[in-house]
């Protein structure tokens, strides 16, 4: 597996030079394109990279902020370009509108990748019109317990209203990318990991539509979260990054995080990215800075757990917008984090999403998480 990167900036352009236009076709190639939302849709950009890498799958989605080495950026396009000996790679692109809803369209992309020789699907999706709970349940719905499903939504710089996702075309809204990869070759490792603290008691949740909670333990829920949250209570809704909820997937504590996106005062609700269905048992959390950074750490740790010894070639870490958001001048110390796991041989890359998909644990199929930096590490045999 080989493995190279390209970094474009407004102010200097592509840095390394891409490759000159009218190369050999290229094979068994998959380019890997995270950039600012304002950016990456620009039809140059595309046409710059389709000329450079000419028969590679050239994958492209919006971010809020893109991860290339130890740095993080804000106004960047990160090209990642990895070439395998062994592995078979097939991409499809979905688009949402077509199909009934987010379980059908994710149900439809595991039939397009599906085989006996699939290893591992990496998704890049819509983050705004694509309801990711409901696409990693079609995903899972026929998907074997061997095949490895990691990825993420696209982001818009923290506005939360339009992002962009393409497969050799222009990203567009409501695009969902699926990468498979074939083959006994890949090693593939994952991980993911919050870092919040938890506080209160776990409650029930008695009422909620969707991604809309009304109710925990038959009382308010908004007035509950503010009676936890005190005098922080004021200065909602921006507050409510530091102060997501922990969603209980089982009777080993294994725990999803959700984001919470709004608040309505008149109705009495709470808004989070994804859903958190009825009977559900939650817990009130509140961000550590320091746990968020070892958090990342500790996701590295799990990733590099799963490998052989052989040090992985890639290293690709998926956080959410709303680390980013709390962790401030500080973000870039979770990137280090993960780099003081796996060493200087790997090429890293990212981005912060509205979304990350990684499964919860090792036995089971992938879920969306809210506040977690999520890594998939790959090499070959």
């Amino acid at each position: 597996m080989k493995v190279s990167q390209y970094l474009w900036r407004p102010s200097s352009g592509w840095s390394p030079a891409l490759p000159g236009m009218g190369g050999r076709p290229l094979s068994h190639t998959l380019v890997m394109v995270f950039g600012n939302v304002d950016a990456v849709h620009d039809p140059s950009r595309f046409g710059e990279l389709q000329g450079a890498f000419p028969g590679a799958d050239i994958v492209m989605g919006s971010t809020a902020g893109e991860i290339a080495g130890q740095q993080v950026y804000d106004d960047a396009i990160v090209v990642t370009v990895s070439t395998f000996h062994q592995t078979q790679l097939k991409a499809i692109s979905l688009d949402v509108a077509d199909f009934a809803d987010s379980y059908d369209c994710g149900a439809a992309l595991f039939r397009a990748l599906h085989s006996g020789a699939l290893r591992h699907v990496f998704l890049l999706s819509d983050g705004t019109d694509v309801n990711g709970d409901e696409l990693v349940r079609g995903i899972n719905a026929d998907m074997p317990a061997d095949v490895l499903v990691t990825g993420g939504l696209a982001a818009d710089a923290g506005r939360f209203t339009r992002t962009y996702v393409g497969l050799n075309e222009v990203p567009a809204p409501g695009r969902i990318v699926g990468i498979g990869y074939y083959g006994d070759a890949l090693v593939v490792g994952h991980g993911s990991m919050g870092g919040w603290n938890e506080f209160g008691p776990v409650r029930i949740i008695t009422r909620s539509q969707g991604n809309v909670l009304y109710e925990l333990d038959g009382m308010n829920a908004l007035t509950l979260y503010k009676k936890y949250l005190g005098d922080r209570a004021a200065d909602l809704p921006g507050a409510a990054l530091l102060f997501p909820l922990g969603l209980l997937t089982g009777d080993d504590g294994q725990r999803v995080v959700r984001t919470i996106l709004s608040i309505n005062e008149a109705g009495g609700s709470m808004t989070f990215a994804g859903d958190v269905p009825m009977g559900a048992r939650v817990q009130f959390m509140m961000a550590n800075l320091d746990r968020l950074i070892d958090g990342a750490g500790t996701a590295a740790e799990r990733s590099a757990l799963l490998t052989t010894d052989k040090s992985p070639d890639l290293v690709l870490m998926i956080s959410c917008v709303g680390r980013k958001i709390v962790l401030q001048q500080r973000t870039e110390e979770e990137v280090e984090a993960v780099k003081d796991i796996f060493g200087d041989h790997p090429v890293y890359a990212g981005f912060y999403s509205n979304g990350e998909i990684s499964p919860v644990l090792e036995t089971v199929g992938c879920s969306l998480h809210n506040q977690t930096m999520t890594i998939t590490a790959y090499t070959e045999m």
